[in-house]
């Protein structure tokens, strides 16, 4: 019976772009049409695969089709994967659905395509609502496009559609990024994730960097930033619910929420992780190599059983320190009576010394009934020094 499979969220890699930003270190890039014809088979034998090998198992609750750029693919491409989806596992009566678009590569088609999928939540990248930040990024669209593509869909009757913004981008200023997060609000996006600029090596603008040459205010402004978004935000009926996503009331991204609470998930595609049996591993990142994977998992009976993907098995203690160190990156932060439920052991007893060091730096607080923990806001400034302290020796 349905009720009785457990949840599954699936992630669907799209390594195609137009045209590779300045800033970014994901696995993309440019490809012709047949590469991507012989990738959307592969991805397909893959999914497929995946759904006899876990038949009876899981049932989807989230799909993410994301990047690069899913809207690089054509229609026709993006309905056969929905199908291969549609066949290879049973789905939650609540599905959400999500797929990641930049404007400029969004047509009437897409959105056609996108409805008669099921997709009904839409992630657009916008970054800024400046052309001359958008130019300094290296993105391929301009603010009307963006405002274009965003009408379209409403147009089209999708109601949950998040904003994807970026801070400290070289030459912003506060005056520019709060004309970006008025235009933005004046929207009204059931979303918006805020992060700012981390600069990658390997990218252009690392090497720019290097050179002295990339113009950035520096942390002070970017922190500035960062209390302003919160504050702006949730003074217009966004709650931040995680430490760079903001959502109204009941819009949460369900599909990053099982990675932030330890939920199980299958990444498909290049480079994709995964996260099942309390064993994480992840695809190939070269063409080559993962069309082999692909001929050996259509071949496989046992997923558990493989010699050709390295498996690694998530002990008791990685599980605790991934329950907080993930959990406290939710606003929500983490449960003392969920730690005690998973572990089998008071949470004081493992990090009591942690939690009073922690308290009277004022890095972490507790609700009333003495069960949840959080960060506070200057937990979340000095988030990567606090989230480290959970790591336990082994």
């Amino acid at each position: 019976m349905n009720k009785q499979k457990k949840p599954l969220s699936l992630y669907v890699h799209i390594p195609f772009c137009v045209r590779k930003c300045l800033y970014c270190d994901f696995l993309s890039g440019p490809a012709e049409e047949g590469e991507k014809e012989e990738y959307v088979n592969l991805l397909s034998q893959e999914i497929a695969s995946w759904g006899r090998q876990l038949e009876g198992e899981y049932r989807l609750e989230t799909i993410f089709l994301g990047g690069g750029t899913p809207s690089c693919l054509t229609s026709k491409q993006l309905e056969k994967l929905g199908n291969i989806i549609q066949n290879a596992f049973s789905t939650g009566e609540n599905l959400e659905f999500t797929t990641e678009a930049n404007p400029g590569t969004v047509s009437a088609e897409h959105i056609r395509s996108w409805k008669d999928m099921g997709i009904n939540r839409i992630s657009l990248g916008l970054q800024s609502a400046q052309e001359e930040e958008l130019r300094r990024l290296g993105r391929i669209h301009t603010y009307l496009q963006f405002l274009e593509t965003y009408e379209s869909l409403r147009d089209a009757g999708f109601d949950n559609i998040n904003i994807d913004l970026m801070a400290d981008i070289p030459g912003q200023t506060m005056e520019s990024y709060r004309d970006t997060l008025e235009k933005v609000i004046a929207l009204i996006p059931q979303h918006i994730s805020a992060y700012s600029l981390i600069v990658e090596p390997g990218t252009p603008f690392y090497e720019m960097e290097q050179k002295g040459i990339l113009e950035r205010e520096g942390e002070d402004i970017d922190r500035k930033m960062y209390d302003f978004t919160r504050e702006y935000l949730q003074e217009h009926g966004y709650h931040r619910y995680e430490i760079s996503n903001y959502a109204l009331a009941g819009r949460e991204c369900r599909h990053n929420c099982v990675y932030w609470q330890g939920g199980e998930y299958l990444g498909v595609g290049l480079g994709a992780s995964s996260y099942l049996h309390q064993h994480r591993f992840s695809n190939q990142t070269r063409i080559g190599e993962y069309k082999k994977y692909v001929q050996k998992l259509e071949q496989s009976e046992r997923w558990t059983e493989w010699e050709f993907a390295e498996l690694s098995p998530v002990n008791r203690q990685m599980q605790m320190e991934e329950f907080m160190f993930l959990g406290l990156r939710m606003q929500q932060g983490i449960s003392k009576k969920e730690f005690k439920r998973r572990f089998g052991v008071d949470i004081d007893i493992v990090y009591g010394d942690v939690f009073k060091r922690l308290f009277q730096d004022n890095l972490l607080a507790g609700d009333g009934f003495h069960d949840r923990i959080y960060l506070t806001n200057r937990g979340i400034d000095l988030s990567n020094m606090v989230l480290a302290e959970f790591l336990l020796e082994e």
